[in-house]
């Protein structure tokens, strides 16, 4: 991969404050670019674990004529958008709020491409999710298994936005010959993701039950298979899907494939804490195995994603020296 692709350009990083954004903006400064970050708050004070060379702007995604404002502000052209911002939640929020989240992200999307249409964006990168395999035929589950092949209705709100979103993004390519790149994730993990009280996200929910010497509840009897990729992997990878300009739709995640209960043990044993884990075989642990063919991804990348233990180690340390020390 040329990482001297990004040398210089203007990129805006939509959600560079979350825990995907903001490796983006790490990784695109150390890279050479100029990053804007438009963002509509700091509630966990990321802003000030970045590089200084970034530069935030406050606004609201949902305001097209403030998106657009910026984009017309900038000392030169946008060579390159990556929208990671998101209004999700635990599934029975998405259940509960569809309307409010299909919504949200509807809008945020189609502001996103018709400033990046108007001003001609070179690139454009929609942030994606495994979530649009809602029934797949095969395992492990290809590109080719999505909408195009059939689409089921579910009331959750991210799952139908991440769908739509996408058959806007092929509708933009098909009209205006745009170059937007859908990655689709596997779960993500690592410093800055959301470690709050109110996360929706398995790592850090594990993680505060296992430093409060509470108990892991795990839904079924933990067999479940998973894979998990460390989000400076996972921005990495991204980065050379765009550099490379092969596949502009791709699964992004790992070989590494561990079951739930394989995972709790793991970041008890990263934590260095000793296992209270207990299996609920009374409610569903959901799909048996939600593992994503990542041929094409390796096909394109340069450098091996590292381990599940390795990761969690990592995200340790910067939880114990960034996160529990502010």
């Amino acid at each position: 991969m040329a990482r001297n692709y990004w040398a210089g350009k203007n990129v805006v990083v939509t959600g560079g404050l979350g825990l995907i954004g903001s490796h983006f903006a790490e990784e695109l400064v150390a890279a050479g670019a100029t990053v804007t970050l438009p963002y509509r708050r700091d509630n966990r004070r990321v802003l000030r674990q970045l590089p200084a060379d970034v530069r935030p702007v406050r606004l609201d995604l949902h305001d097209e004529a403030q998106l657009a404002e910026l984009f017309a502000g900038l000392s030169g052209p946008v060579d390159a958008v990556v929208h990671c911002a998101v209004v999700s939640g635990p599934m029975d929020v998405r259940l509960d709020r569809p309307a409010h989240i299909l919504d949200a992200n509807m809008r945020s999307v189609s502001n996103v491409l018709n400033c990046a249409r108007r001003s001609t964006v070179a690139d454009v990168v929609l942030i994606s999710s495994s979530d649009i395999y809602l029934s797949p035929t095969r395992d492990p589950i290809p590109e080719e298994d999505d909408f195009r092949q059939r689409m089921n209705y579910s009331r959750d709100g991210y799952y139908l936005s991440k769908n739509y979103a996408e058959i806007l993004a092929e509708a933009y390519r098909a009209e205006y010959g745009m170059n937007i790149f859908l990655p689709r994730l596997t779960s993500v993990y690592g410093p800055r993701d959301n470690f709050e009280p109110d996360t929706d996200r398995v790592v850090p929910s594990m993680f505060a039950k296992v430093l409060a010497g509470q108990e892991i509840e795990i839904w079924g009897d933990g067999s479940q298979t998973r894979t998990y990729m460390y989000a400076a992997d996972l921005v990495r990878a991204i980065l050379g899907m765009v550099e490379v300009n092969k596949y502009h739709t791709m699964n992004i995640g790992t070989t590494e494939t561990v079951s739930v209960l394989e995972l709790a043990r793991t970041i008890c044993a990263a934590l260095g804490r000793p296992e209270r884990i207990r299996t609920d075989l009374s409610r569903s642990g959901g799909r048996p195995s939600r593992t994503l063919d990542v041929t094409k991804l390796n096909e394109i990348i340069d450098f091996t994603p590292r381990s599940l233990r390795e990761g969690l180690d990592q995200t340790v340390d910067w939880y114990r020296t960034v996160y529990a020390a502010a």
